[in-house]
């Protein structure tokens, strides 16, 4: 019986494909949820960085927003046009308590995640802005 298999051969090795096989897809499987919590946290941290960055080196959207004409927050300062010089004017619009609110800040910002912007002055500590969700 040259070159045939027996049924008993055939039984084992099908049982060892299917078993290897089983093993490898649980382990693949276990794998997704680590993989997809990875995406959204690099996600976040990639909007997060585009976020400070918009809001500490571009003057916004027009380059003198007040208030009552905004359409996309930054605070560059336009005058000296250096990078990380905010605008205390544009700060103090602001305020402490985020006067648009929360939401318009977000609004105006372009982000659908939740998020806290705060600002220090140095050296004294004083907080010039904190916007956060209730």
């Amino acid at each position: 019986m040259k070159g045939q298999i027996s049924f008993v051969e055939y039984l084992v090795s099908t049982t060892i494909f299917i078993a290897f096989t089983t093993y490898f897809f649980f382990n693949l499987v276990s794998l997704v949820p680590a993989y997809l919590n990875e995406i959204r946290s690099e996600r976040v941290r990639s909007e997060a960085y585009q976020i400070s960055e918009i809001l500490v080196n571009d003057p916004g959207e027009p380059i003198n927003w007040d208030l009552s004409n905004v359409k996309r927050l930054g605070f560059s300062d336009e005058n000296f046009n250096k990078t990380n010089l905010l605008s205390e004017n544009k700060i103090n619009m602001i305020g402490p308590n985020c006067i648009p609110g929360y939401d318009e800040v977000k609004k105006l910002i372009g982000t659908d995640l939740d998020f806290m912007l705060v600002l220090i002055e140095r050296p004294n500590g004083q907080l010039k802005m904190l916007c956060s969700p209730t």
